[in-house]
């Protein structure tokens, strides 16, 4: 699997506080079957001195990986804020495109509240050529009660990546039912573990992608955590992704009627 959204570098941010978390956090990717890891610290203002911070920082991970003999590849990305694009020219954002990638950019989607330039900051990253790839938009409350407002973005060129912890009620009934909403409508492209040093449930998607195994087919598993990641850092814009359902109690399954609510 790939995971295209980790706070596994220390002392960026409030993600891992030091280096043995981060140390913890790569091998127990790489037991559940990680084998590269996109590292995105919060980037919350365009701060040089984070950026180049964080490239000396993800040298020193990954030296010390190699050390402990854990075969995890690092990739370097931000979480970036959408205030960011909204404010910078275009060139300015190269250096916050996730590393191997031909222009994908993470950025946190909002918890509360909708900005009302996004959907024209979209528009303006996909014309110029970048990929903007929404980070936990089922955490979002205008989402939650309103899909569309998702569909709006996914239709300007927006990627949808949704965070493994949603999937077991870490944050709430509201994001959970959000996150099968968003995935059978075929809005969820990418599904990661958004991985923080501070969680105690376990660091990986292994846990949550159990219970996920149980409601979709396993093609549609692979396909947003080992295909559709690919695609996006091999400098591809990821599939839609429609999943097969699964009735848990007649081991049925059947295309929903998500597929008529493909964004236009």
């Amino acid at each position: 699997m790939i995971d295209t959204h980790s706070h596994l570098l220390p002392w960026i941010d409030h993600g891992c506080p030091d280096l043995m978390t981060s140390t913890l956090i790569a091998r127990e990717a790489v037991e559940s079957g990680v084998h590269t890891v996109v590292c995105t610290p919060h980037l919350a203002e365009m701060d040089v001195r984070l950026i180049e911070r964080a490239r000396e920082v993800i040298e020193e991970v990954k030296s010390a990986l190699a050390d402990e003999g854990i075969a995890l590849r690092l990739l370097l990305g931000f979480e970036v804020d959408l205030s960011i694009a909204a404010t910078n020219d275009m060139e300015a954002l190269r250096p916050l495109v996730i590393e191997g990638s031909s222009g994908a950019i993470l950025f946190e989607t909002p918890y509360w509240g909708w900005p009302v330039f996004i959907d024209e900051t979209i528009f303006r990253l996909c014309a110029a050529g970048f990929v903007p790839v929404l980070a936990h938009p089922e955490r979002n409350d205008r989402i939650q009660d309103s899909p569309e407002v998702l569909s709006r973005c996914l239709a300007a060129g927006a990627v949808a990546q949704a965070t493994a912890g949603s999937l077991g009620g870490e944050f709430g009934r509201r994001s959970n039912r959000a996150f099968y909403t968003l995935l059978f409508r075929g809005y969820i492209s990418l599904l990661a573990s958004d991985a923080h040093g501070y969680r105690r449930d376990g660091w990986t998607m292994a846990p949550m992608l159990a219970t996920l195994e149980r409601r979709v087919s396993p093609d549609d598993v692979n396909m947003l955590t080992e295909v559709n990641p690919g695609i996006l850092l091999s400098g591809g814009k990821p599939a839609v992704v429609f999943p097969v359902r699964r009735d848990a109690g007649l081991g049925l399954s059947w295309r929903g009627r998500a597929r008529l609510q493909k964004p236009r």
